[in-house]
C-alpha cells in the first residue's frame, strides 16, 4: 500500500508538471510531504551513508513495477522526494516543503540523533537549483532562532546547527556569499551571543556547561568552514562580520558582574581565534605548493601587493574593534589582536623573519625584500589618519604590567611590519618619536613611587625599541643613526628579553633616548 501511495504521489507531480493543475498539487503538500518523509526513515546504517551528489531530473526518473521491500520503499520515497525539490522552481514552493519537513522533525523528535535530519537536507541541497540554496539555509536559521527563543534542549539546537553547517558548506562554492548569506552569518553570531547568555543564566556561577559549549563549537565550525570555501574578498567580509560582534555581551553597566565579564571574555577569545583561523587558512591557500611555480607566485604576489592597500584591508568595521582590543586588560585578547593585525598588514611575509627581538649587525641575513619594495601611495593617507589612534592604543598595550615575552615580540613584529609596508619617511619619523615618548614615559614611571613597571617589562620595552631602531636605521640606510645604535648596543645580545646585565642594558637604552 505504501508503494502504491508513493507511486500515486509521483504520478500526480509528473502529470501536472506542465499544466495549470501544478499549483493545485503544491497546495496539498501538507498531506504529501509527511508521508514521503515517513517512508524515507530507513535504518541507521543506511541513514549514515554518505549522501550522493547526483541530481535527479524529472525526465530520467523511473519506477519499478515489481513488488518492493521496505528498503526499496524508502528508495522510492527518496527518488520522489528529490524529484519534488527538483521541480520546485519557486522560492515559495521550496519554503512550503522545507517548513513542513521542519514541523515533522520537531513533532516526531527526529533531530536526535542527527543522522536523519542531515540525510534529509543533503537530499534537498543536491536536488534544488544552486541559486535557491540560500532559501533553505535561511529557513533553517529562522527555525534555530525559534528554538533559541523557547530555550529548547541544547542538543536539538546543536543538531539543527550541524544541518546548517552542511548547507552553508554546500552553498559556498556553488552560489558564493550574497547579502542574504552574510545576514545569515550575522544571525549565527547573534545566536552565539544568545548561547553565552543562556549559559550564564543556567550555570549560576558554574563556569562549565558542556552541552552549550557543543552548540557554540558547532556555530563556530559552521562559520569557519563556510568562510574557507569562499573567495578571498568574501572571506574578508566574513572576518569583518566577526569583528563587528566583538563588542561586549552586556551594554548596561549594572549587568557587569564577574560571571558576565568572564562570559564576555570567553566570547571575545572564541571570536578572535576564529578570525585568526580563517586568515591563516586564507594565507595557506595562497602559499605555493611547490617550487616549480615560485616565479609565477612571486609575480602574482607583487601584483597583488600593488593593488591591495591598507585602506581596503582595514575598513572601520574591522580596524576599530581590533585596535581597541590591543589595549584590553586581558593578556590573551591583546596577544590575539596583535597577531591578527600582523597577519592582515603583512603582505610581503616579513613576520616570519621578525618573530624575535634581536640586534643585527648585518640585516641581509634576515632576507627582507627591501630591493623590491614599492611605495603604495594609498597607504599613506590611512596611516596619517589612523596612525595616532593606532599609536595611542599601542602605548597602552606596552605599559600593561602583565605583558609577557610573547606580547613584546608581537609588538616589535607589528611595529616593523607597519613601518616597512608603509615605506614612508613620515611614518618612520612618527614611529621613532613614538618610541622616544615610550622611553621617556617608562623612565618617569620608574621614578614614581605610585606606579612602577616590573623590571622585566622595563628592560623588555627598552630592548624592543633598541632592536626597532637598529633594524630601521639599517633598512633605510640612515648611517649616523645606525652607527650610534651599533655603538651603544655593542656587546649586548638580544637573544631574549630577560636575562640581560642590567647596568649595560640601562646604559644602552638611556643613550638611545638622547639620540
Amino acid at each position: 500500500l505504501r508503494c502504491l501511495g508513493l507511486r500515486g504521489h509521483h504520478a500526480l507531480f509528473r502529470k501536472t508538471a506542465n499544466d495549470e493543475l501544478q499549483n493545485d498539487a503544491w497546495k496539498h503538500m501538507d498531506q504529501i510531504m509527511p508521508s514521503i518523509i515517513f517512508n524515507m526513515e530507513v535504518e541507521e546504517q543506511n541513514q549514515s551513508q554518505e549522501a550522493t551528489t547526483t541530481i535527479v531530473s524529472p525526465e530520467n526518473v523511473t519506477i519499478k513495477n515489481e513488488q518492493m521491500t521496505n528498503e526499496e520503499t524508502s528508495t522510492l520515497a527518496d527518488i520522489l522526494f528529490r524529484d519534488i525539490f527538483n521541480r520546485a522552481h519557486s522560492n515559495t514552493n521550496i519554503s512550503i516543503c522545507v517548513e513542513l519537513i521542519l514541523v515533522h522533525l520537531d513533532k516526531n523528535a527526529k533531530w536526535i540523533p542527527g543522522d536523519f535530519s542531515k540525510y534529509i537536507f543533503s537530499r534537498i541541497m543536491n536536488s534544488i537549483r544552486h541559486h535557491n540554496s540560500y532559501v533553505v539555509t535561511d529557513l533553517l536559521l529562522n527555525h534555530l532562532d525559534d528554538h533559541l527563543n523557547i530555550r529548547d534542549r541544547t542538543d536539538i539546537r546543536t543538531s539543527i546547527m550541524n544541518v546548517i553547517h552542511d548547507c552553508l558548506v554546500f552553498s559556498a562554492p556553488n552560489t558564493g556569499a550574497g547579502t542574504t548569506i552574510f545576514t545569515g552569518i550575522l544571525n549565527l553570531l547573534n545566536f552565539l551571543k544568545k548561547s553565552f547568555r543562556i549559559e550564564l543564566q543556567r550555570s549560576k556561577g558554574s563556569p562549565k556547561y558542556p552541552d552549550e559549549h557543543k552548540f557554540q563549537a558547532a556555530v563556530i565550525s559552521g562559520i569557519e568552514d563556510f568562510a574557507e570555501n569562499l573567495p578571498d574578498f568574501q572571506m574578508m567580509e566574513i572576518i569583518q562580520c566577526i569583528a563587528s560582534s566583538l563588542s561586549t555581551l552586556y551594554q548596561n553597566t549594572e549587568e557587569h558582574t564577574s560571571d558576565s565579564n568572564f562570559s564576555n571574555f570567553r566570547l571575545q577569545l572564541l571570536l578572535l581565534k576564529t578570525m585568526q583561523k580563517i586568515i591563516l587558512k586564507k594565507h595557506a591557500r595562497q602559499t605555493p605548493a611547490s617550487n616549480s611555480h615560485e616565479i609565477t607566485i612571486q609575480h602574482q604576489s607583487e601584483k597583488s601587493s600593488e593593488t591591495i592597500s591598507i585602506l581596503t584591508t582595514f575598513p572601520h568595521q574591522l580596524f576599530d574593534p581590533l585596535i581597541k582590543l590591543i589595549s584590553s586588560p586581558e593578556l590573551e585578547l591583546r596577544l590575539l589582536a596583535l597577531e591578527i593585525l600582523q597577519l592582515l598588514v603583512d603582505r610581503r611575509h616579513y613576520a616570519d623573519r621578525l618573530l624575535k627581538i634581536r640586534i643585527f649587525q648585518d640585516i641581509s641575513q634576515l632576507g627582507l625584500p627591501t630591493d623590491t619594495k614599492r611605495s603604495r601611495l594609498s597607504d599613506i593617507p590611512f596611516m596619517k589618519k589612523f596612525g595616532h589612534q593606532f599609536r595611542s592604543q599601542l602605548y597602552k598595550c606596552i605599559l600593561f604590567e602583565n605583558n609577557t615575552r610573547k606580547i613584546f615580540y608581537a609588538i616589535y613584529c607589528l611595529m616593523n611590519i607597519v613601518t616597512l609596508e608603509a615605506d614612508d619617511p613620515d611614518v618612520l619619523v612618527d614611529a621613532i618619536h613614538f618610541c622616544f615618548e615610550i622611553q621617556s614615559g617608562i623612565i618617569k614611571m620608574m621614578d614614581d613611587d605610585q606606579r612602577k613597571l616590573p623590571k622585566t617589562n622595563y628592560h623588555g620595552i627598552h630592548a624592543l625599541i633598541a632592536a626597532y631602531f637598529n633594524l630601521m636605521s639599517k633598512v633605510y640606510d640612515i648611517n649616523q643613526f645606525s652607527g650610534h645604535v651599533d655603538e651603544v648596543s655593542e656587546d649586548i645580545v638580544f637573544e631574549q628579553i630577560s636575562g640581560y646585565r642590567e647596568e649595560n642594558f640601562v646604559s644602552c637604552t638611556i643613550c638611545l633616548i638622547f639620540i
